[in-house]
């Protein structure tokens, strides 16, 4: 095909055709008698490819790296980078959400208010920035990829498991933690008791790592989906439960929509976020939830905030600072009051556990 046979074939304009050419996504042959570019159907299938990654918003570099796995062949590295991709117009779609509601109450404002309420306005506007800033904050400073291979092993009792990775020896995280996985298995058990699904309701585990609670929960007959900011831990999880539907996305901007889940759960994820940052997840998990539905999660933390200044003030002058919820910031240690407080305002029913060594399951209902 010539450039207008191949234009008028896919509905795309030459001038477009040509761009891609210049940017060294598509290299078609050239006629020797008179220089004109020859289009074959393998060139067609790479401009359809290229019109369909522009459509869901990928840069120019991040076609041109899928387009070189394509060409080799990586499947896996492909579906990669559109879960990616994916995840990454889910954290667009809240924000946009996000400031549509705020838009609302800015209309809102300025109807009910004879003069133009600038302070109002400017606080809601900041208000707005401050969520979208918040929604990319998270960071992932445990470097949970790396952990994949071995994080099973790390459930399991200190005796039994060999500090090392493939990589050279596992840092000082990985193996000065808090008792909190001696009651893992404890507290996956307390939440399939807890929430005693119905069988064929669809359940959400989020921050699943490799999918233990998510498969326990559909061993017992929920259809189980699963997210993780972690391509390696999904990897995993993948080769254990083939049956779960899982996404590459973190748990600021889940990537399901609004009402979908008859059940969300998580273990052990969220004690690796931010005061402000857990609340935006609580929110989020409330958000995917169906009305009537059930939250239910486990996780380390302190009764309050005394207690958890106290805790670390300990750490601090045994200078056993390594911890996996350890940071700079001191408020990533979590609160069992300020979760069942927040959780008391939003939501209509709300309970919770200790099972000890500092670790609670809290349940509730949206």
């Amino acid at each position: 095909m010539l450039i207008n046979e191949i234009s008028l074939k896919l509905g795309i304009t030459a001038r477009a055709i040509r761009f891609y050419e210049q940017k060294g996504l598509l290299t078609p042959a050239k006629q020797k008698e008179n220089g004109y570019r020859t289009y074959t159907e393998q060139d067609a299938w790479r401009l359809q490819t290229i019109i369909s990654l522009r459509e869901v918003g990928m840069t120019l570099e991040d076609i041109r790296q899928t387009l070189a796995q394509t060409d080799l062949n990586q499947q896996e590295e492909v579906l990669s980078a559109l879960q990616m991709q994916r995840s990454m117009l889910f954290q667009q779609w809240t924000e946009m959400k996000q400031i549509i509601g705020t838009m609302d109450q800015m209309i809102q404002a300025a109807q009910g208010s004879s003069n133009l309420p600038t302070e109002l306005l400017y606080e809601l506007a900041q208000q707005s920035k401050e969520l979208r800033d918040l929604r990319g904050s998270w960071r992932d400073h445990w470097d949970f990829d790396r952990k994949a291979l071995q994080f099973d092993e790390l459930l399991q009792p200190a005796s039994s498991f060999v500090d090392t990775t493939e990589n050279g020896p596992l840092s000082d995280i990985d193996r000065s933690s808090p008792p909190i996985y001696t009651s893992y298995e404890a507290a996956l058990d307390k939440i399939a008791q807890l929430i005693s699904p119905a069988h064929g309701l669809k359940g959400l585990d989020v921050g699943t790592g490799t999918g233990n609670l998510a498969g326990k929960l559909q061993q017992i007959g929920l259809t189980m989906s699963a997210i993780d900011q972690s391509k390696q831990m999904l990897k995993l999880c993948a080769a254990k439960y083939a049956d779960i539907e899982l996404k590459l996305g973190n748990v600021l901007a889940i990537p399901f929509m609004d009402s979908t889940f008859d059940y969300v759960v998580s273990s052990f994820a969220l004690h690796h976020l931010t005061e402000a940052q857990r609340e935006l997840a609580w929110g989020e998990m409330l958000r995917v939830l169906k009305p009537g539905g059930i939250m239910c999660l486990a996780d380390y933390m302190m009764q309050d905030r005394n207690e958890a200044d106290a805790f670390l003030a300990n750490l601090i002058s045994s200078k056993a600072t390594k911890l996996p919820m350890m940071h700079e910031q001191v408020d990533l240690y979590m609160t069992h009051t300020h979760i069942t407080e927040w959780l008391l305002s939003h939501t209509s029913q709300v309970k919770s556990e200790a099972l000890g060594n500092s670790i609670y399951v809290v349940y509730a209902q949206k």
